[in-house]
């Protein structure tokens, strides 16, 4: 392999001999404008560096620090693309890494994979992850979301540290570059969310929780009926934390005649936490609890119109959709455009529906029910 080396430039070189690549490299939701990189540079957070093969730039990084000694964030790494596949990139960071070494270490941002724009952008998550992987960066235990954009961070570092202290170091990299304001406006962290199973401790969070999410549908009666015994059939309700808050609820249930099959029920979560990879947490969740009762497929009702701001979630995340009619159901049912999604848990392929009996009617017509019980427990008010 041939010899790398390192070179520290200024902002007028960067923008002669970089920044178009830096252009050309880098999707637009993902640059940061030239005015900010030139700001940042300027107040000495910013260290831009090429990588020179015998003389000759094949690619660059920028490294901000707000001290030495302290964390570091890499934002950018790139190998120009005449010049990849020889391992200039392993090679260039190295010998960062190597530089680095009494430093306390280098954060990193990696899209989060599944939420590419297709099968070729998820592969270049994957291939950028294990890039950072075979290199020694960690996984931490959470995700972030920077301007519209939901990455996972990694870190290189000699020192064990609590994850809070490293929160706490990157933004304020991130605010010293971008403004305290923009990033409390712009920047979120998504932390891991913990489960608790639906019990006679936690009914009544978990009912409060679901009839905010749902207004106009209440599961009370199915989390009680499960929670007292009466109901003997398959049916499992979950409440998702984000650390001691409940922010949103799901669980499978089974029909009879289908047991290959788990049905999601009342999958949601709260409308503040929406659109910030915790819906796709609580989805992988509820899949692994589906498959360990060794069920084959996973499905769900929904309504377009009623619920037409879970359609896009549901075509990203599920194999198939369809239209559900079926005369046994009641009229009004069908004012809301009710589909079906399915998902196979198994190395077969899932089938369409085709429009089998499955008594969304019965579940509507719980919901007063579950209404009055709730009012009689005192979970919500008269």
């Amino acid at each position: 392999m041939e010899d790398i080396k390192l070179k520290y430039i200024n902002i007028s070189e960067f923008e002669k001999e970089v920044y178009s690549y830096y252009l050309d490299i880098f999707p637009e939701e993902e640059r940061k404008p030239l005015q900010l990189i030139k700001s940042s540079y300027e107040r000495k957070i910013t260290n831009i560096i090429e990588s020179l093969c015998e003389n000759e730039i094949v690619g660059f990084m920028l490294l901000n620090r707000l001290k030495d000694r302290e964390y570091a964030v890499l934002d950018y790494l790139a190998i120009f693309p005449q010049y990849r596949n020889n391992e200039f990139g392993t090679k260039a960071l190295k010998i960062l890494l190597e530089q680095e070494k009494e430093n306390n270490g280098i954060f990193v941002e990696i899209e989060k994979i599944g939420l590419g724009n297709d099968v070729e952008d998820n592969l270049s998550r994957e291939k950028r992850k294990k890039f950072y992987e075979k290199l020694g960066f960690r996984k931490l235990n959470f995700d972030l979301v920077l301007f519209d954009v939901i990455y996972t961070p990694y870190i290189f570092s000699n020192i064990n540290e609590d994850e809070d202290i490293i929160i706490s170091e990157i933004f304020n990299i991130y605010e010293a570059i971008s403004g305290k304001e923009r990033i409390k406006q712009n920047c979120k962290i998504i932390k891991k969310l913990r489960f608790e199973e639906i019990n006679k401790d936690n009914i009544k969070i978990a009912a409060k929780l679901q009839y905010e999410i749902f207004p106009k549908s209440s599961a009370y009666s199915v989390y009680k009926s499960k929670v007292t015994g009466e109901r003997k059939d398959l049916y499992m309700g979950y409440i998702a934390y984000m650390e001691n808050e409940p922010v949103g609820v799901t669980g499978i249930y089974e029909i009879p005649g289908y047991e290959d099959t788990a049905w999601l029920s009342w999958f949601g979560i709260k409308k503040q936490y929406r659109k910030l990879g915790y819906g796709k947490q609580i989805l992988e969740y509820t899949i692994k609890v589906a498959k360990n009762y060794n069920k084959k497929y996973l499905r769900l009702y929904t309504f377009e119109i009623w619920n037409s701001e879970a359609q896009k979630f549901y075509k990203k995340n599920m194999d198939l959709g369809e239209y559900y009619y079926n005369e046994k159901e009641h009229k009004d049912i069908f004012l809301g455009k009710p589909k079906i999604f399915s998902k196979s848990l198994c190395d077969e392929k899932t089938d369409l529906w085709n429009n089998k009996f499955i008594n969304i009617s019965a579940d509507e017509d719980s919901h007063e029910k579950s209404v009055l019980m709730m009012k009689e427990d005192k979970i919500i008010e008269e």
